[in-house]
């Protein structure tokens, strides 16, 4: 039996070990990491995109005040009488034979091309001044909204890198507790062999290491699974493996009491959405006034096409107002007015929900630290118990069922202080992001 576990032992470790490294190995640092996400991932690309959509909007409303020009070239051939009267007009050929009854009656078919050029200039537009205003607040909110979620992309890839360390450091322990899993099983064979053990002792060093291989195997799975995470965030499409270029180790920073939540990003972009919304009820409250716009037109008419033999124009202007649509301004105003109302009740409570989400990971950080403190005292006894049985059972002193159970304790307490480790880090990391103390450098 002895040598049947050693055997299993033995092909479990070398199938999970020959799974990891028959994989590429990719390392990065966390910068390194961090500028390959912004480069590439696909979330920030697709709010790039957001971005640019809503300032082509924005640019839409330049046709508020500047210009819009248009060139035309037209044909027609007509001996309709209305039409060729005009016509001989428009080319500046008109002669006083055309003026007998029978030619003004019964012209003949005549050829004409027209090219014109128009212009329409917007003078005064109120609620479309008011429209753009309100675009150039969603564009200003897009962007800070972008900031703010690719800051947030940071913040994860730096939680997954800790998490990638975390899992490194919980295969390495797991490699430990295995060996030293392995070496009990013998020792108790040994003494099972020697008659000064029983059966039920070797059982339960054998389900032990059981135990612990299963352990190693999910640990290994688990480092898989954050790895693959890493690369899809990368826009990587790889299976690879990515190994962090640093171990897990405490990191302690001194945070800043004051907090800076009234200017992040996504605070801010949240009030210049309502800020937007205010606009877009303003430009409905313009659009019961009158508009007013200057048009112009120069036409040139030939009997042959791209001439300009003749030419004429007209000017003027346009005092339009709108005074009663069907009710159909003033149900929008009242839409406007309620989705106002909206967006300010939906920025209060987004204010309140991040105070009290900062106020919370506080508190987390508070208990990570406090929990730190008691594993890594408990690590330091864990291991302690661990030597002393250990000694004792050499010599005979000790039952197997303790020896086991302070072994399990050990590899626990040491996966539960890195575990800790990381939860410190985090929740650390975490505060500094909802404060806005974060910055890419971190």
């Amino acid at each position: 039996m002895n040598a049947y576990i050693k055997l299993i032992t033995v092909l479990t470790a070398l199938f999970s070990l020959g799974q990891i490294q028959a994989q590429e190995e990719l390392k990065f640092t966390l910068e390194e990491l961090k500028n390959q996400v912004l480069e590439d991932n696909r979330s920030l690309q697709v709010n790039e995109s957001k971005f640019r959509k809503i300032r082509a909007q924005y640019r839409q409303t330049n046709a508020a005040f500047l210009p819009q020009l248009s060139v035309s070239h037209s044909f027609y051939r007509t001996n309709n009488p209305v039409q060729a009267f005009g016509t001989l007009l428009n080319q500046g050929i008109f002669t006083e034979q055309d003026f007998q009854i029978d030619n003004l009656n019964n012209p003949s078919a005549i050829s004409n091309f027209t090219t014109a050029l128009k212009i329409e200039q917007p003078l005064i537009n109120l609620d479309k001044w008011a429209q753009r205003s309100a675009l150039n607040a969603q564009k200003e909110a897009q962007e800070l909204k972008n900031k703010f979620e690719e800051k947030a992309l940071l913040v994860e890839v730096e939680k997954l890198y800790m998490q990638l360390q975390l899992a490194y450091k919980g295969v390495e322990v797991l490699e430990q507790t295995r060996e030293i899993a392995r070496q009990n099983y013998e020792d108790i064979q040994n003494f099972y062999d020697e008659g000064l053990l029983v059966m039920p002792d070797v059982l339960n060093a054998e389900v032990r290491l059981n135990e612990v291989e299963n352990e190693y195997i999910a640990a290994s799975n688990q480092l898989e699974t954050i790895s693959d995470y890493l690369l899809f965030l990368m826009n990587k499409d790889s299976n690879a493996i990515v190994k962090p270029d640093s171990e897990l180790h405490l990191n302690v920073v001194a945070l800043k009491d004051q907090n800076q939540l009234e200017t992040r990003e996504d605070i801010l972009a949240v009030d210049l959405q309502t800020e937007a919304q205010s606009k877009m009820q303003t430009a409905s409250k313009l659009s019961f006034l009158p508009t007013l716009n200057a048009f112009g037109n120069v036409q040139w008419f030939s009997d042959e096409v791209f001439t300009t033999d003749s030419r004429n124009f007209f000017v003027g202007a346009s005092l339009n107002w709108t005074v009663f649509e069907g009710g159909k301004n003033i149900a929008k105003l009242q839409e406007e007015n309620a989705s106002l109302d909206q967006a300010q009740l939906e920025a209060s409570m987004y204010a309140s929900q991040s105070y009290m989400e900062l106020e919370k990971a506080k508190r987390q950080f508070r208990e990570a630290e406090q929990k730190l403190n008691r594993n890594r005292l408990s690590l330091e006894q864990a291991e302690k118990v661990y030597k002393i049985r250990k000694d004792r059972f050499d010599e005979g002193l000790e039952r197997t069922t303790d020896l086991l159970q302070a072994e399990q304790q050990q590899s626990a307490m040491r996966l539960a202080y890195n575990q800790s480790i990381f939860e410190f880090n985090y929740a650390q990391l975490y505060v500094q992001f909802l404060a806005n103390n974060y910055s890419y450098e971190n």
